[in-house]
């Protein structure tokens, strides 16, 4: 398999402070850090709105682990700041200050009373003493008393799911994926029994989801029948309405469930001032898009780069069969599996859910002399961050035993965000990784289809583009790599 492997990111003294024909495209700031403003941006907003990954790696390789872009504006100098930063020094400055830092929606904003601009407004979008209450009210089932009891049904729903492969048969790992964390989020946390209606409400939420990054990536803003960004404010729409009959449905059955859905539901009656019906409605939609959104992207990568690095896969399936031999994987044996730890982890780090975010300041601050403001965006790139050489060696290769020697600090690994903010889902999140990679090595062994095209997209998260097939065999420990293609063999050095 020929591969190309993603440039070094260790930044040059040279690509650091330029002072050849490259001058003329940076302004440097009284503090010293790039600023590219006017036609000397053009390149790199072009850069950005094309592949994102690839404007980060290109812009880390150049100037180091800060710069900015200012306006794009001919002759401008001034205007909205967009500061990229990487590595822990930055992170804990912008992802360890809440108050000074505040986070956003996810997505575009919306019009003034649209679905979209609700629907974007829930626990992500909230900050300070609101934010830190709303929280409060949501974590019971997300705590680990609450998620341990979710490992038998985990169990099931997964094997219910692989169930379905056929040996000798294609899938697409990355669909299969989805649907799997698409029913577990809507079974275990929102408490639903109705399958048909939870890949409906998942299908339309990644649509909207889809539709948001298209219109921001084209800036097509403009709200006019058969334009996407009409396309998008009737999805929302569509999103909004699903996710009130859902809340209709539980609010009939007169169950009082445990469930994350019933436990909002009953903090909106019992506390109106504090959590309005706009305030749950919108939580309901961002906690159940992030709760399978992100995980559908890091099972499926993960699986992916196991198949693709056989000596990992038979470690793997070493330590599966010694530790579990045929028996099903509950929330105690699967935290006696290191290896498979230590895969996940690096898994995350190499193809992180949530490459990058934003963030804005909440009033007048400074990062290494440079000034912002309410109108700045300050980017703190997890991409980047993990792939720090002096804290993971060889950054772009997935070499899980890394994680068996030394941990990284809170801010040097931050798949799961860091600070006051850390993903309330996580141990939801890592149960369900854990056992759905273990019972699939039990059951499958799986291959990715040989000449595949992989690529790596980001569409709010990090997902493949065209889905990643596979063939399910027996699990006949005949591991071995595929020749593939696409922009996955520059993130991802697979030579040995």
């Amino acid at each position: 398999m020929t591969t190309k492997p993603e440039p070094s990111l260790e930044p040059s003294s040279h690509d650091a402070g330029s002072t050849d024909s490259n001058v003329a495209e940076v302004n440097l700031t009284e503090s010293s850090v790039p600023l590219l403003c006017g036609v000397a941006s053009w390149p790199w907003y072009a850069k950005y709105l094309r592949d994102p990954l690839d404007f980060f790696v290109s812009a880390r390789k150049k100037f180091g682990p800060i710069f900015a872009l200012g306006s794009p504006m001919p002759f401008s100098k001034g205007g909205r700041k967009f500061l990229v930063v990487s590595g822990a020094e930055y992170n804990k400055i912008v992802l360890g200050k809440p108050d000074q830092f505040r986070s956003g929606g996810q997505t575009l904003r919306g019009p003034k009373g649209s679905a979209q601009r609700r629907i974007r407004e829930g626990i992500f979008a909230m900050n300070g003493s609101r934010h830190r209450t709303h929280r409060r009210m949501m974590q019971p089932p997300l705590l680990k008393p609450a998620i341990a009891s979710y490992g038998p049904r985990m169990l099931s729903l997964v094997d219910e799911m692989v169930g379905t492969w056929e040996v000798g048969k294609p899938i697409d790992l990355y669909r299969e994926m989805r649907k799997l964390s698409n029913w577990a989020a809507a079974h275990l946390l929102f408490g639903s029994e109705d399958f048909a209606a939870s890949m409906r409400l998942g299908e339309a939420i990644e649509l909207w989801l889809q539709l948001d990054a298209d219109v921001r990536s084209r800036f097509a803003l403009i709200n006019l029948p058969g334009t996407r960004y009409r396309k998008l404010l009737q999805q929302a729409e569509q999103v909004e309405s699903l996710m009130i009959d859902a809340i209709n449905r539980n609010r009939i059955s007169n169950v009082q469930g445990s469930d994350l859905l019933s436990l909002l539901i009953r903090e909106a009656a019992q506390n109106p001032d504090l959590m309005t019906e706009k305030d749950l409605v919108a939580h309901a939609v961002i906690l159940y898009a992030a709760s399978f959104e992100t995980t559908a992207n890091a099972l499926a990568w993960t699986l992916f780069l196991i198949a693709q690095h056989p000596a990992t896969a038979q470690a793997l399936n070493d330590e599966i069969s010694s530790q579990l031999g045929n028996e099903a994987p509950d929330h105690r044996s699967i935290d006696q599996l290191p290896l498979l730890d230590a895969a996940i982890h690096e898994s995350m780090r190499l193809l992180p859910p949530v490459a990058y975010t934003f963030r804005t300041p909440a009033h007048l601050a400074s990062i290494d002399g440079m000034s912002l403001d309410g109108k700045d965006k300050v980017v703190p790139c997890h991409y980047l961050t993990h792939r720090e050489p002096d804290v993971f060696p060889d950054p772009n290769r997935f070499l899980p035993e890394r994680w068996l020697e030394s941990r990284p600090g809170h801010y040097e690994y931050v798949a799961f965000s860091a600070g006051a903010r850390l993903c309330m889902g996580i141990s939801f999140a890592l149960l369900e990784l854990k056992i759905t990679v273990a019972r699939v090595m039990q059951r499958f062994r799986l291959a990715v289809v040989p000449g595949s095209r992989i690529d790596g997209i980001i569409q709010l998260t990090l997902r493949p583009k065209q889905g990643i097939p596979m063939i399910v065999y027996p699990p006949d420990q005949a591991f071995s790599a595929s020749p593939i293609s696409g922009s996955i063999t520059r993130m991802v050095d697979f030579h040995d």
